[in-house]
């Protein structure tokens, strides 16, 4: 079982998270009368910049992370009467005609089953509805992933790692679109970008991917070893200190 986010840790550190979203977000022409659902909404602070566009429209805030939507009932309390919260999962969404718009960032590849979120996606949009999202595409933090895996394999971690996945779908454009045209979509357009992250210090860098990036691998490991894994990993990785991040772009219409 994948587990659940440290919200209050993410809200702090999710920058990189919070950067992209805000170039995908203004890139989104909005009336300000629409529906829009916020899938993967984290901790809201996008959604807060969502629901300011949407000055006589709607929101969702959906998200799988009950921690996630706790924070998120927080930060976006001022709206109270204009959005609604939503635990769901993306892959097995059961919404229908219900939005204008699907906005979303840095969490589609969470979703393992790309064919099952788009028919989600697609039975949840009113018709003229649109997607609006990026998430890590095909590449996206493969030579990290690499020097984690490396230390996965080595005593006395690799015996807490037997059958392990990296719970992520890193997508091709090519197989989005796919996906996407099979469930309906219409206009859809898909592209990488890459996305290099870089980290002042060791400290930030450290903080960041055992909060984000780590999180299911250190979740694997008795709490005695989460300390000494990290710095394994950490020990490992170029100075300065970078991620490298992929970013999947995706637009579509119903």
């Amino acid at each position: 079982m994948t587990p659940d986010w440290n919200a209050e840790v993410y809200h702090r550190v999710s920058e990189p998270q919070w950067n992209w979203g805000l170039a995908v977000l203004s890139s989104l022409t909005l009336e300000g009368n629409e529906t829009v659902i916020d899938a993967g909404c984290g901790t809201g602070r996008l959604t807060n910049v969502l629901m300011e566009r949407l000055t006589s429209g709607r929101g969702i805030a959906l998200d799988s992370s009950e921690a996630m939507l706790e924070v998120a009932r927080r930060e976006l309390a001022r709206f109270d009467g204009r959005i609604a919260f939503l635990n769901a999962d993306l892959g097995a969404l059961d919404l229908h005609n219900l939005a204008d718009v699907v906005f979303s960032t840095a969490t589609f590849h969470w979703v393992k089953d790309h064919a099952a979120l788009a028919t989600g996606l697609y039975r949840a949009l009113k018709p003229g509805g649109r997607v609006h999202a990026q998430c890590g595409g095909h590449g996206n933090l493969a030579a990290f992933l690499k020097l984690a895996n490396e230390v996965s394999a080595q005593s006395p971690f690799a015996a807490h790692f037997e059958g392990f996945v990296y719970p992520a779908h890193f997508a091709t454009p090519e197989a989005t679109k796919v996906h996407f045209e099979a469930a309906g979509f219409a206009n859809v357009e898909c592209w990488l970008t890459d996305a290099p992250t870089p980290f002042e210090t060791r400290d930030d860098f450290s903080t960041f991917v055992s909060a984000v990036v780590l999180r299911t691998m250190l979740a694997r490991l008795p709490d005695a070893l989460q300390p000494a894994y990290l710095e394994q990993v950490i020990d490992r990785a170029p100075q300065p200190y970078t991620l490298d991040y992929v970013r999947l772009e995706l637009r579509a219409e119903k």
